[in-house]
């Protein structure tokens, strides 16, 4: 068992009103009381609000703990949906939690459900429209979910460039996103056969009433699926903010570098540009991309963009 993994663990097993030694601590974890007392530390440096007295163990304050809530089931569905991305996006105390909620909604749903919830986190992607991108691509992606979660068919409408339009209908399985394109992967009834549909061909997205039961062998691990990306990026900071650059927990640094002058070197991996591209904006002059020159390009455009809007005097029709 990991750290990561623990910690969650450990806030299930503490309650307000009862102490709970290390030693039993241990002993429901599988591991040893100094990896209790290791682990307590960490979590209280992180900002969880333990109390320990010694010789009684320890507890959560009075405070930390919410009153009984009523969820529908599918209330409970999409609580896990969302407490499986805030997992796979945030650190420490945060990622404890959002694994300690996953852990108390699994227990109390019924297995129908738990077994939904189990097969969406690695299907339904929980990715913001970007603000590059397009909101008819945003719709789709909607609908898409929706029928994922339902498992409901979807016709989509194609229409390529020297075709007449044609209708695709599709038991949705997932989603996958290779770099920016993203991709509905389904069963065709027509063709008898699982296919990979590319949104950015699709004109229409529309759900039907015909349902279906999704595979076993598409249903992934809880955490669901953890790509390594692969393209680098590479930005220095200007020494001025240096103390204040805080990267996005979704950004994966790989290397951080200071040079002699104070300024800080970032070398980050990502799976496309667009997902640092609204991050470096926001830092203005104060970052310059090295690599790729791809990414360089589209920054000086954007900021053109941004410069035009400013050339003339507001007025009171704007």
């Amino acid at each position: 068992m990991t750290p990561a993994e623990r910690w969650p663990a450990i806030l299930l097993q503490l309650e307000p009103d009862t102490w709970k030694r290390a030693e039993d601590l241990a002993e429901a974890l599988g591991v040893s009381e100094r990896t209790v007392y290791r682990d307590v530390q960490s979590m209280v440096e992180a900002g969880v609000p333990l109390q320990g007295v010694p010789g009684k163990g320890y507890r959560v304050p009075e405070d930390y703990l919410l009153a009984p809530v009523t969820l529908t089931t599918d209330e409970a569905v999409m609580l896990i949906l969302g407490s499986a991305y805030a997992a796979q996006n945030f650190d420490g105390r945060y990622r404890a939690a959002a694994r300690s909620a996953q852990r108390k909604l699994d227990a109390v749903l019924p297995s129908e459900a738990r077994e939904r919830a189990f097969a969406l986190q690695g299907s339904v992607h929980l990715v913001p429209p970007s603000a590059f991108g397009t909101p008819t691509e945003d719709g789709h992606l909607q609908r898409v979910r929706q029928a994922l979660v339902e498992e409901r068919a979807i016709v989509a409408t194609l229409a390529p460039p020297s075709a007449p339009p044609s209708e695709r209908t599709l038991n949705p399985y997932g989603l996958l996103q290779k770099a920016a394109t993203w991709y509905v992967v389904g069963y065709d009834p027509d063709r008898s056969r699982v296919v990979h549909l590319r949104l950015q061909d699709v004109d229409d997205v529309r759900l039907t009433d015909h349902t279906f039961e999704r595979p076993e062998s598409y249903r992934t691990p809880p955490d669901g699926p953890d790509p390594t990306p692969t393209e680098k990026v590479r930005v220095v900071f200007a020494a001025e903010v240096t103390p204040s650059v805080q990267v996005a927990p979704s950004l994966h640094v790989a290397d951080r570098e200071y040079t002699s002058d104070g300024r800080l070197l970032l070398t980050i991996k990502v799976d496309h540009e667009l997902e640092v591209l609204p991050w470096l904006l926001s830092w203005g002059q104060h970052v310059r991309v090295i690599e790729p020159r791809a990414l360089r390009k589209r920054l000086a455009t954007e900021a053109r963009r941004i410069a035009d809007q400013y050339r003339d005097m507001p007025t009171l029709l704007d």
